[in-house]
């Protein structure tokens, strides 16, 4: 019987892919010649299920993060990330933006890191105003959400698009420009912003005209955005066919000012969907259910999807991710996990709305412990680690 030791390089170069990043490293300390091999890098790490980026220690400063399938908090010593904001996650990157209001875009297991230019004004066209603001307030609301088009591992000339300032307004950055360019021509108070096939895409939030505009729109020296002719009715609509399960007033006409829905843009399955997300506001914004549809753009419909095919989502400010839970440990099937957003009401509304939304059972449990007080500054975010 051969030695495992003594595998051919390319067969133990095959084994690595399979691997999420944590068992890499465990395969990598087996014996000298596994280490040389998974040293070279030339497969990458199997999918995996995100980590949760939380806040930074206070006697260390490395940045915690929590490894949902292994129940473990795993430890950073990234000095980029220090006193920063996390506004967003893509393929394995975190954009950061410091007390300075410094724009960083870092690969936090490998070091990399993009200079990006400063975010425009909060107040659109006034940055003198900026300097009545809190610079705590200021640093944790400029950028509500930032992405990427590509990774910039395999493509130097992608994009990062952001929602910003006090409207959630539109720019973005192209590498190896210097400044953000803003998009003029597109809705206020935008939900989310994603990318998907080629193109980048924005849902307008429903409270402004009862039902989830979407736009589409190609960088470039003009941008021009196109208003899809496709709309989600709000609920409450008469053509919404969702039954309402979230509100218990019996007034037909109830038009609570206690909820309020929020949408995100999920790229699942070759499909665009649109995820909406209802909430409750009394002491704390609360999320209470979740609704899935699946946008068909060439015929301008949508079905509202009862599961996700086995699947598990990760929904919060950074870029979403989809996973088949049957490859992982302690990972839920037809589940969304959830995130809190309301870090720029902390004040209010604190930080900790954070769980497991069973799209088949219509119930939320935790995944993290809900007394943990975080920072405003460290509101929660997926994170995908990417050690390439």
């Amino acid at each position: 019987m051969a030695k495992w030791s003594e595998l051919p390089d390319d067969m133990i170069e095959y084994l690595t892919s399979f691997l999420p990043i944590q068992d890499y490293h465990r395969f990598s300390a087996v014996c000298r010649n596994w280490h040389m091999v998974a040293k070279q890098k030339r497969h990458s790490p199997a999918q995996q299920i995100p980590w949760l980026a939380l806040g930074e220690m206070k006697d260390t400063k490395k940045r915690k993060f929590y490894n949902l399938s292994e129940d473990r908090h795993n430890y950073l010593d990234v000095p980029e990330l220090c006193g920063t904001v996390l506004c967003g996650s893509s393929y394995g990157w975190l954009f950061t933006l410091d007390r300075k209001l410094n724009f960083r875009l870092v690969n936090p297991l490998t070091g990399v890191c993009y200079d990006l230019p400063r975010p425009p004004p909060y107040y659109e066209g006034h940055i003198e105003q900026e300097m009545y603001m809190d610079p705590e307030e200021l640093q944790r609301c400029l950028v509500f959400k930032a992405i990427l088009d590509y990774d910039p591992r395999t493509r130097s000339d992608f994009t990062a698009l952001i929602l910003y300032g006090e409207l959630n307004a539109q720019a973005f950055w192209r590498a190896g420009s210097t400044v953000w360019t803003a998009i003029t021509d597109l809705p206020y108070v935008p939900d989310d912003i994603a990318f998907y096939e080629g193109k980048f895409y924005i849902v307008q939030s429903p409270c402004v005209d009862n039902y989830s505009a979407i736009y589409t729109f190609e960088v470039g020296t003009h941008p021009k955005a196109t208003k899809l002719e496709l709309q989600v009715p709000c609920r409450g609509d008469p053509n919404y066919i969702v039954e309402d399960t979230v509100c218990d007033c019996t007034d037909t006409d109830c038009n609570c000012i206690n909820k309020c829905t929020v949408n995100y843009l999920v790229d699942f399955g070759g499909k665009l969907h649109l995820v909406e997300r209802f909430l409750e506001m009394s002491d704390h914004r609360l999320t209470t259910e979740f609704v899935l549809h699946e946008l068909d753009l060439e015929r301008n419909k949508y079905f509202t999807c009862q599961q996700i095919n086995g699947h598990a989502m990760f929904l919060g400010a950074s870029s979403p991710v989809v996973i088949n839970p049957s490859c992982y440990h302690n990972c839920m099937k037809d589940a969304i996990y959830f995130t809190d957003f309301a870090h720029v009401f902390s004040e209010s509304y604190g930080a900790e709305d954070l769980g497991i939304y069973d799209l088949i059972g219509k119930s939320i449990t935790r995944y993290y412990p809900r007394d943990v007080i975080h920072h405003a500054l460290a509101a929660p975010i997926w994170f995908t680690p990417n050690p390439w």
